[in-house]
């Protein structure tokens, strides 16, 4: 009787470790692959997310330094005049005009006036806002360093589309300002504001200071609006501000460079500084009034 032998089917050791081996090469390209999608796709984001917030920033400020009333100053920040560039700059921002300011009888305001009434118009038109404190009234003819600032406004009644305003100073006017009660004398609401990079949670971050003439503490939250977080720390990325003359105009320079946020941790040490982690825009902006000097 014979006996037959059971063939043996299976993979030899060698043949184990060859397809072992395709595997993980295949597994490797893979995950090389999906994980260069993924940095791709938060490097893109993030760059968006940096464009959009840089776009706001920019927007922002040309809108107020656009309503001006004067050539903005370099400051630093600590609030201190600097020259080019600047971590900060500061103006009088326009918040409206013309306020008909009422003749006090005499030869006009006296140095120790601490209060001044003025007219305003209602109309859907022209109608410039009721002053509140913090405000600076800048009255025709007073010395440039005259800022009677609005300390409190009592309103009178609409009438005929006019109103008549009451506005109390936070001290005396201290020179006196006289003019002949036949002309009419006109004033300017104003406030002055600033923008100035500050340094703040590991990175530096642009800050709108929206009453800055009586803002002491510069990190007082309460002072001060974030319009970006993403400023750069770098040399010259502190100090974005500058002053150009064009001709014989003087307009603000500003030179940003915005590092990637919101996945600034996957970029970590990859591409978070290189051209493709930020975003820099340079642009000049005029303010409503270029004095020619």
């Amino acid at each position: 009787m014979k006996h037959r032998r059971k063939s043996q089917s299976g993979f030899t050791l060698v043949e184990i470790l060859v397809a072992a081996s395709v595997g993980l090469v295949v597994s490797g390209l893979a995950f090389s692959y999906l994980r260069a999608g993924t940095l791709l796709l938060a490097k893109n984001v993030s760059v968006n997310m940096s464009n959009n917030e840089l776009r706001s920033a920019i927007d922002q400020i040309q809108d107020r330094m656009q309503t001006a009333t004067s050539i903005p100053i370099l400051i630093n920040t600590n609030g201190t005049a600097a020259t080019s560039p600047a971590a900060g700059v500061y103006f009088d921002r326009l918040v409206g005009e013309p306020y008909v300011v009422t003749h006090p009888g005499g030869s006009g305001l006296s140095a120790a006036a601490t209060s001044v009434t003025v007219t305003r118009s209602t109309s859907a038109y022209a109608s410039p806002p009721i002053p509140i404190a913090g405000d600076v009234l800048l009255i025709d003819g007073a010395t440039s360093t005259m800022r009677p600032r609005v300390s409190s406004v009592t309103t009178g009644a609409i009438s005929g589309g006019l109103q008549t305003i009451t506005i109390t100073f936070t001290a005396a006017l201290g020179t006196a300002i006289d003019w002949d009660a036949s002309f009419v004398k006109t004033a300017t609401l104003t406030r002055r504001e600033a923008f100035i990079v500050m340094p703040g949670a590991g990175r530096s971050e642009l800050r709108r200071y929206s009453s800055f003439e009586t803002t002491t503490d510069f990190n007082d939250a309460t002072q001060y609006t974030v319009i970006s977080r993403q400023v750069g720390t770098q040399t010259g990325e502190t100090t974005p501000f500058s002053i150009v003359t064009v001709g014989l105009d003087k307009l603000v320079n500003i030179d940003f460079r915005v590092r990637t946020a919101g996945f600034e941790n996957a970029l970590a040490a990859k591409e978070s500084n290189t051209f493709s982690g930020f975003m820099r825009v340079q642009c000049m902006v005029p303010s409503r009034q270029r004095p020619k000097n």
